[in-house]
C-alpha cells in the first residue's frame, strides 16, 4: 500500500509540472489538440498507478514527449498563422450584418434549431435582434445585437437624445493578425487588399511589422505595431 501511495504522489507531480509547462490555457477551455493531449495523460498516469510492476519511467517518457510536442504546437502557432488554423481551427461568422449564411451552417453541420437555441441561451429570442454571430475557436457562439436591440453607451447617449440613429458599428474584423493577411476577414468587412495597403502606407508600416489591423462596420481602423524586440 504504502508502495502505490509515493507512486501515485510521484506521478501526481509529474503531472502537475506537465500541466503548468504546457501553459495556463490548459486550465480554462480546452482546444482539441489541448484535450488530446489531457486524455493521453490521463491514460498514462493510471496505468503505473493501477499495476505496480509497471516501471514508473513507462509513464515518465511519454508524457515527456507529449508535453513537448504540445509546447511546440503551441509556439508554432502563435507564430504561424497557417499552423494555427491546422491545430486551432479559425472562428465562423453564421450571422453577418443580420444575414443568416446558410452554406456556413451547412458546413459545420449546425441545425438551425440548433442556432436557435444558442441565441437563446444568449438572450436573444428573436434571431432579428442579432447583427453577428460568430462560432469561435473554441466552438462557443458569441453574440452582438443589433444597434437599436441594445443600451447605448456613452458615447452614444447623445446621440439617442437627439433622435438620431445609433449606427451598426457590428464587429472588429482583423484584417491583418500577427503580419498574416485574413482572406476571409477581409471579405467579411467588405473591404479589399488595396484598402489594407492603403491603411499601411497611412501607418508608414510594412505588414510584417503588424501585429494587429482591425476594422469594424463604421470603418473604423485601429493599427497595432509588433513591439521591438
Amino acid at each position: 500500500m504504502p508502495t502505490v501511495l509515493i507512486r501515485t504522489l510521484i506521478i501526481y507531480c509529474i503531472l502537475e509540472l506537465s500541466m503548468k509547462l504546457m501553459g495556463k490555457r490548459q486550465l480554462g477551455e480546452f482546444e482539441l489538440s489541448e484535450l488530446v493531449t489531457t486524455l493521453l495523460l490521463s491514460e498514462l498516469a493510471a496505468l503505473p498507478i493501477s499495476d505496480p510492476d509497471i516501471p514508473l519511467y513507462y509513464m515518465a517518457a511519454p508524457v515527456a514527449l507529449i508535453v513537448s510536442l504540445e509546447v511546440i504546437t503551441s509556439f508554432l502557432s502563435v507564430k504561424s498563422g497557417a499552423v494555427r488554423r491546422v491545430f486551432s481551427g479559425r472562428p465562423s461568422i453564421l450571422i453577418c450584418r443580420g444575414v443568416l449564411d446558410q452554406r456556413e451552417l451547412r458546413r459545420l453541420r449546425i441545425s438551425t434549431s440548433e442556432l436557435l437555441g444558442q441565441l437563446r441561451q444568449n438572450g436573444y429570442g428573436d434571431i432579428s435582434d442579432v447583427y453577428y454571430a460568430i462560432v469561435e475557436d473554441d466552438g462557443k457562439l458569441s453574440v452582438f445585437p443589433r444597434a437599436d436591440k441594445r443600451p447605448p453607451n456613452i458615447g452614444e447617449i447623445a446621440d439617442v437624445m437627439s433622435g438620431q440613429t445609433v449606427p451598426d458599428s457590428g464587429v472588429a474584423h482583423a484584417l491583418i493578425i500577427d503580419g498574416d493577411l485574413i482572406e476571409q476577414n477581409i471579405k467579411a468587412a467588405r473591404k479589399t487588399r488595396a484598402f489594407v495597403e492603403h491603411q499601411l502606407r497611412m501607418a508608414k508600416c510594412e505588414r510584417r511589422d503588424v501585429l494587429l489591423l482591425l476594422c469594424n462596420d463604421s470603418d473604423e481602423v485601429t493599427l497595432i505595431k509588433k513591439e521591438r524586440g
